[in-house]
């Protein structure tokens, strides 16, 4: 099954709350990347810009409305995501623990449906 793992950050990365180091950080990232790149279970990761770059898209009564920001008002902000094949629940866990190494990071594992196959 696919895994989205969504990778949330509390502050902002200039903050001084920043608990672990750059390559720290990025240990766990690179690790589950070699691994589940080898496997062939890496579907995409992607690290995403600051939350003040975002445009949220809604639909109204007549055409669409366009405004900046999240589309969400929240103290964690979306800062990257994996697409994985896992073999259950349990090993997305796992990879979610290894690449969540700093205490301002939040990492949601979900279930990836797929409704389009080319």
């Amino acid at each position: 099954m696919t895994y989205a793992l969504l990778i949330y950050r509390i502050v902002a990365a200039e903050s001084d709350a920043v608990s672990a180091s750059v390559e720290d950080a990025l240990a766990g990232h690179r690790a589950v990347q070699a691994e589940a790149g080898a496997a062939g279970h890496l579907h995409a990761v992607a690290q995403l810009d600051e939350p003040g770059s975002a445009r949220a898209v809604r639909a109204r009564a007549v055409g669409h409305e366009v405004t900046d920001g999240p589309f969400i008002e929240s103290k964690e902000w979306l800062v990257g995501f994996y697409l994985l094949d896992c073999e259950d629940e349990a090993q997305a866990i796992a990879r979610a623990k290894q690449i969540c190494s700093d205490q301002q990071h939040t990492i949601e594992v979900r279930p990836v449906v797929w409704r389009w196959h080319p």
